[in-house]
């Protein structure tokens, strides 16, 4: 059902990190609650005008893609689920949860997917001047990626590249380095390519440390904008069906993602829908 607007408080912060006379507004936008799990209802173009708003206050923010293995995860795990009821952004990062959404009565415009939402806000940080810094992946990955992005948009800042080691949880001093490495570097856009959840604890964990206006795990949009992953045709994409093509490209990794995930997802939305039928029913009857 739907759940009180989310609302981003207004600061007294200049664009460029200074003390101004004017005091900008609080956004706004509206939000619906998905077997308890929070989706911010907006469009892409709604979605990039936020996140411009969120570098000029320079207030570190973090916005969180969610899809039907999110929502699986999150019948478990509670802290997962405060962490999105907490963050300031939560999009609809699968077309099983828009569809979902629609089919219970809740209005989800889009899906807004990893790479798709990386590609739109790395044009508009060119545009508007805005620094990004990319951590994650393999260095040999990241430095393809950084010359797929300059390729596309030269006046691109990125300002730092940075392949952590893969492992369950930093230790101290890796991710105290990691900490002092993106306040040096000071980006407008922290983009994180890990694992999920892994990424949006560690992003929530360091967040007020991290000094970096918009901080989000974009899990394998690194790869696919590198090109060293292909990403599902266009068409299979419009359907609902790039899981699908992801799980026959890396089936022994994502098996347990994908079908298990939307298995929990299928079972809560049909016995939503049924819940939903049946009391209608009664109210007919009666």
């Amino acid at each position: 059902m739907p759940i009180a607007p989310n609302t981003v408080p207004s600061l007294d912060i200049s664009p460029i990190g200074l003390k101004s006379e004017t005091v900008l507004p609080p956004v706004t936008f509206p939000s619906v609650s998905i077997f308890g799990v929070r989706f911010d209802s907006l469009t892409m173009d709604e979605t990039l005008l936020i996140l411009d708003e969120f570098v000029q206050r320079r207030r570190p923010t973090q916005v969180c893609l969610a899809n039907a293995y999110t929502v699986a995860l999150c019948r478990k795990d509670e802290a997962l689920r405060n962490l999105l009821e907490q963050s300031d952004l939560v999009l609809a990062d699968g077309m099983s949860i828009v569809w979902g959404a629609h089919w219970i009565g809740l209005s989800l415009p889009e899906r807004i997917a990893g790479p798709d939402l990386m590609t739109g806000l790395c044009k508009h940080a060119s545009q508007k001047g805005y620094s990004i810094f990319l951590m994650g992946s393999s260095r040999e990955n990241l430095d393809m990626l950084q010359k797929v992005l300059l390729s596309r948009w030269p006046r691109l800042r990125i300002v730092g590249l940075y392949n952590p080691s893969m492992c369950d949880q930093f230790d101290e001093d890796e991710n105290r380095r990691i900490l002092e490495m993106i306040r040096q570097a000071r980006p407008d856009i922290l983009f994180v390519g890990m694992s999920a959840p892994k990424q949006e604890k560690w992003i929530a964990q360091n967040l007020n440390r991290l000094h970096a206006p918009v901080c989000m795990g974009v899990g394998a949009a690194f790869d696919f904008l590198s090109g060293r992953i292909p990403r599902a045709p266009e068409r299979l994409q419009r359907i609902g069906l790039e899981w699908l093509y992801r799980l026959s490209c890396e089936p022994r990794r994502l098996w347990r993602r994908y079908i298990l995930g939307n298995i929990v997802f299928l079972s809560l939305l049909l016995n939503e829908i049924i819940r939903y039928k049946f009391s209608r029913l009664r109210a007919f009857r009666f």
